[in-house]
């Protein structure tokens, strides 16, 4: 089974921009370690940058770990079955002008999904740090279908500092065939 990273762009300048400081610091640090636990689902509402464009496309990524969808993206989650995303809705707005887009924060769970015999984990040296203090960045991605189980779309294990939305060939197809802006795909 093949497996894919899911990410949006984020130097395009049509599209609208955020700045990561218009979150709360403990929101972004639960979404950065998938931490459904800090979060709640009462809807929010954050103020474009004015240095972005004013094009909303179906995928967003702030900060690096602040996933956000359009409608249109999570009706097509919806419509598979998705069930394992944290949403939390998201109003992006530009009082200026008078815009307000709905978006939803989609947030995967951080699953022990590698192949751990295939996969390259770097580990930083810093001889003052604990061993379980120390950060962990896998560079080579081997995802073992089986840890998987019938997640479609999901983070590495907690134990990284790895922020990739990992999602299945099935749904990468199901997305491609949908035309969705900003939705783009690396295979691992």
């Amino acid at each position: 089974m093949k497996f894919y990273e899911m990410y949006a762009d984020t130097c395009i300048e049509d599209y609208v921009s955020l700045d990561v400081n218009s979150f709360d610091e403990n929101f972004t640090d639960a979404c950065y370690r998938s931490e459904f636990q800090y979060l709640d689902h009462q809807p929010i509402e954050v103020e474009i940058s004015t240095e972005g464009g004013l094009t909303f496309p179906d995928f967003l990524i702030c900060g690096g770990c602040i996933p956000l969808v359009s409608e249109k993206l999570r009706r097509i989650f919806d419509s598979v079955h998705v069930d394992n995303l944290f949403y939390k809705p998201i109003t992006l707005t530009f009082n200026q002008l008078g815009y307000a887009e709905h978006y939803y924060l989609a947030l995967p769970p951080r699953i022990d999904c590698l192949n751990r015999e295939e996969s390259i984990i770097e580990i930083e040296e810093n001889e003052y740090a604990l061993p379980e203090e120390l950060m962990k960045t896998i560079t080579k991605i081997v995802v073992n279908p089986f840890k998987a189980g019938n997640y479609k779309i999901f983070k590495l294990p907690s134990f990284s500092s790895n922020t990739e939305i990992i999602i299945t060939d099935e749904l990468k197809k199901l997305l491609e065939r949908n035309s969705l802006e900003n939705v783009n795909f690396l295979e691992l």
